[in-house]
């Protein structure tokens, strides 16, 4: 959630099971208490305030009580949402809510169109962004990332299809599907190179605002194949979705929180309190509960470091 790769669940099935809605730009969104998709009840304690980590927390939150937090929804497995769009869970608030407990403040989302996800954050609209956001140097030369898991993407397609496109080498001549803005439509580039390389016909990216859109084209037969985040797709196939992956583990990533490069004091105080949360397997128990697990030491900008 990629630039993020973004994902809702892909498509209406899953859409119904998991309460997926439309995102409406610079809506507040309700982060009540969410949990690990097998047990609502069940979101881990995150323990008292760390006097390390709050110490470093700049003095304009440190007033405010809050974090504010950018966030582009829907996203599965990082944002579950309701019927009306309402944060019901997932990792994003699992962890950020652990994590500002750390810090003794409150946790808010704003929901933001992507496009103005991390502009906001630098130009100090939001104090973080945090929805499964891969770290790529690109936007480090904006800000910091306090990465605490790892991702990579899938190539998904109907079942139907699945018998003739069974990998990244397949999809040359097709019409694949990506978010635009997203590090998804670098990676159908990389795949058309190397397809006219190769001497093939290129394959054709078709970019979408949403990922409503581009899950929905793949369902209309307007694309043959779509490019995901590898935990949003084995989300959605957990949850029913009528697709299969054909190909996964390309364009490895960094996940994690982003902060404005004057933030770095705020960037250090995540990062101990991430520490912190995986010392007491905390963040370990979160991700768990989503089949995932985080690195061994979280850290700022481990993409590049």
């Amino acid at each position: 959630m990629s630039v993020i790769t973004r994902g809702c669940v892909l498509i209406a099935a899953v859409a119904v099971l998991a309460g997926c809605g439309t995102s409406t730009p610079e809506t507040p969104s309700s982060a009540a208490s969410p949990a690990a998709p097998a047990d609502p009840s069940s979101a881990p304690a995150a323990g008292g305030v760390s006097a390390a980590a709050a110490a470093l927390v700049p003095e304009r939150i440190k007033q405010a009580g809050l974090v504010n937090v950018g966030t582009t929804l829907p996203n599965l497995p990082y944002l579950l949402t309701d019927s009306a769009n309402n944060i019901t869970g997932g990792i994003t608030p699992d962890v950020g809510k652990a994590v500002a407990a750390k810090l003794g403040l409150e946790y808010k989302i704003q929901n933001v169109a992507w496009e103005a996800l991390l502009p906001g954050v630098a130009g100090g609209r939001y104090d973080m962004a945090d929805d499964g956001i891969s770290d790529t140097l690109e936007r480090q030369k904006i800000g910091y990332f306090v990465d605490y898991m790892q991702s990579s993407q899938v190539l998904v397609t109907s079942k139907e299809k699945a018998a003739t496109i069974k990998s990244l080498d397949d999809v040359c001549g097709k019409k694949i599907a990506a978010i635009r803005g997203t590090t998804d439509v670098q990676v159908v580039k990389d795949a058309s190179k190397k397809c006219t390389d190769g001497g093939k016909p290129a394959a054709e990216t078709v970019e979408f605002p949403t990922a409503q859109d581009s899950d929905l084209a793949l369902r209309s037969g307007r694309v043959d194949v779509e490019v995901l985040v590898a935990e949003t797709a084995k989300y959605a196939i957990s949850q029913g979705s009528p697709v299969a992956i054909v190909a996964e583990g390309f364009a490895p990533t960094y996940v994690g929180m982003f902060v404005a490069k004057k933030d770095k004091e705020f960037a250090d105080a995540l990062l101990v309190a991430l520490k912190e949360l995986k010392a007491d397997g905390t963040l370990d128990k979160i991700l768990d509960g989503y089949g995932l697990k985080p690195i061994d030491e979280p850290g700022i900008n481990l993409a590049t470091s």
